[in-house]
């Protein structure tokens, strides 16, 4: 039996320290691989062992101030041999009583082998849902919100496998649609007369012959009534699939804010772009933030032309990012924003607007070039960078990144398959510090 190969730790006094695992299927430690200066000055956080972090040693990746710790323990929570193994664009959002709504774009269901963790015999919808409970940190805290195939019969078939959680009304639920189907965007929760209602937006999707193109945005509502468990909780209220036509994406991902609107972002041409609401009702109406042609910033009810949103950008000095993801600290407004193309760069920027300028750009960290697992580590994209407030502990700021292999087998057949296309978690410490040099 082939051993797996062995990498070298890199630390920044350049130490190499060798690591291997016990057996063929245990998961190697991997680390970053370039070796650059880096002046450390702060002392890292005192860290609860409980919380199993691992350090990722600075060798000039980012900020001697900052501490990038991988998060063993979702990991670990992630790595799943039955029903959900993996997921592609992960969404969390806080509901009103505690718990956290996490959503997937296109997702595996199946069995995984225990031992070798590959993916065999895993279905393929479009997209799933699940509920984390109270923020709990256990197996039992994390309740996947699907219809199973069958769950009775091992040996029959689609055996833990799922339908896909939401899909247009003309598609067969049987099924996967290949060609029309949704794709997650931004949520939040709405305060209906006194009841609190999840509001969540779909993006619509045609992938005819291959040409993968947006045709408009769905808006589903979900009950919060009852707990997890109730046949009532997150159950669909509605679902309106004539919501809009917006074939950008506005609410990709979005940010409530305290002056009363829902800010809606999206990326176009890796340029971040965005829309808001009249209220904090996302079927209240739009505006969106346009430049006009003498280079003012105007909110307009009209969907934006081609034109006009070409010259709206919400980022200075032609900053260019993908996924742009909004929060609060403080007097600013920070950005989030992966490098384009699947970059490893991890951008933060700051404006003191939801709708910018954003500037100042900084890098925040870089994703490793490679994952813990076994078989071949080294993975084709970074996907999606996500943020998640909710899982913060002490300030930080909590990150999932995707990955998927080089070949579609790599994701499905071999060892260590189902470690691809699934999150894995980093939380980055002092991130604040970027900014003091430029108080």
């Amino acid at each position: 039996m082939k051993t797996r190969n062995i990498y070298s730790l890199l630390y920044v006094t350049f130490v190499a320290v060798m690591l291997v695992a016990c057996n063929d299927y245990d998961a190697a430690q991997t680390a970053y691989e370039e070796i650059v200066d880096s002046d450390v000055t702060t002392t890292p956080p005192n860290i609860d062992s409980a919380w199993e972090l691992q350090l990722i040693p600075n060798v000039g990746q980012h900020s001697g101030e900052v501490f990038v710790y991988k998060d063993k323990k979702y990991d670990k929570l992630f790595t799943r041999t039955l029903g959900w193994n993996g997921g592609i664009g992960v969404q969390s959002t806080s509901l009103s009583d505690g718990n956290v709504l996490w959503a997937f774009n296109d997702s595996y269901f199946g069995v995984v082998d225990a031992e070798t963790r590959a993916r065999g015999n895993c279905n393929f919808p479009h997209n799933s849902i699940m509920v984390q409970t109270t923020v709990g940190e256990t197996d039992d805290d994390l309740r996947w919100l699907v219809d199973y195939i069958q769950t009775n019969d091992p040996d029959g078939e689609g055996y833990y496998q799922a339908y896909t959680h939401i899909a247009p009304d003309e598609t067969i639920m049987e099924e996967t649609d290949e060609e029309h189907f949704y794709q997650i965007g931004g949520a939040t929760i709405f305060d209906n007369n006194g009841v609190k209602e999840l509001q969540m937006l779909w993006g619509e999707m045609d992938n005819h012959e291959g040409k993968m193109t947006r045709t408009g945005t769905c808006l589903a509502v979900y009950s919060l009534e009852g707990q997890p468990g109730n046949s009532t909780y997150l159950k669909r209220i509605s679902k309106n699939e004539e919501f809009n036509t917006d074939d950008v994406g506005y609410g990709s991902t979005i940010w409530k804010d305290e002056d009363g609107h829902i800010y809606l972002y999206v990326t176009e041409n890796n340029r971040p772009l965005v829309a808001r609401t009249t209220t904090h009702d996302l079927t209240s109406e739009w505006e969106y933030y346009i430049r006009d042609l003498s280079g003012n910033f105007m909110w307009q009810k009209m969907y934006p032309t081609k034109e006009e949103r070409t010259r709206s950008t919400i980022m200075e000095n032609n900053y260019v990012c993908s996924m742009p993801q909004i929060f609060k600290k403080g007097d600013y407004y920070y950005m989030i924003g992966q490098a384009v193309s699947y970059g490893h760069s991890v951008y933060l920027y700051r404006g003191e607007t939801p709708y910018g300028p954003f500037t100042d750009q900084k890098i925040l960290f870089n994703g490793p070039y490679a994952v813990d697992k076994i078989g071949n580590q080294y993975y084709k994209n970074l996907l999606r960078v996500n943020l998640h407030l909710e899982l913060a502990r002490e300030g930080e700021l909590v990150f999932s990144t995707n990955t998927d292999a080089d070949t579609a087998g790599d994701n499905f057949d071999f060892p260590g398959s189902a470690d691809f296309c699934r999150p894995y978690f980093y939380r980055v410490f002092n991130w604040e510090s970027i900014y003091d040099e430029d108080e």
